[in-house]
């Protein structure tokens, strides 16, 4: 079995939607780190790779994008621990839930791992990416301008102080 697991005792939460101060983010997130670095346990395995981050919490996040985005400082610093860009193609990222005391399991499989094998059977049955339309080689013509006609009134009465102004109100009798 090609397979390491440690867990890292922290608290993750949704910072999409939370109204807080940057330092007080960057503490949090910087803890993280610091917490996945320290109980690292080392990697020597090939660079093809499926990891699995756990969210274990009292309460579950939406799996759509709130669980990724709770933990990206975990997946930072295991991205770094590997030495790769963690939007790398040599890793693939999966994301999990559990019920329970606050931490995160970090599960890193390859070659005849069962997860791995799951997460390779998973993706040759995924329809491929639609293709994207080649870019249009001939240049569009400029749009014509309209010749400047007359202003038509506006669509939507005016409120406020200009629904008062009348031409007597200005010096002259006329409006500007």
């Amino acid at each position: 079995m090609s397979c390491i697991k440690f867990e890292v005792p922290v608290e993750t939460v949704n910072t999409s939607n939370r109204r807080e101060h940057h330092m007080q983010r960057h503490k949090r997130a910087k803890g993280q780190r610091d917490a996945t670095h320290l109980l690292w346990p080392g990697w020597s395995g090939p660079a093809l790779l499926v990891v699995r981050l756990t969210r274990v919490s009292p309460r579950t996040l939406d799996s759509g994008d709130n669980l990724p985005i709770a933990m990206k400082s975990i997946r930072d610093e295991v991205a770094r621990q590997l030495r790769l860009d963690d939007a790398s193609p040599l890793v693939r990222w999966v994301y999990a839930q559990a019920l329970g005391a606050p931490s995160v399991l970090v599960e890193l499989s390859w070659g005849d791992d069962p997860l791995a094998a799951a997460v390779r059977a998973q993706d040759a049955l995924a329809l491929p990416p639609p293709p994207v339309p080649p870019a249009a080689a001939v240049p569009r013509a400029p749009r014509e301008r309209k010749p400047n006609a007359a202003k038509k009134a506006p669509s939507r009465p005016l409120r406020g102080l200009a629904a008062l102004a009348t031409s007597a109100s200005y010096p002259g009798g006329k409006k500007p």
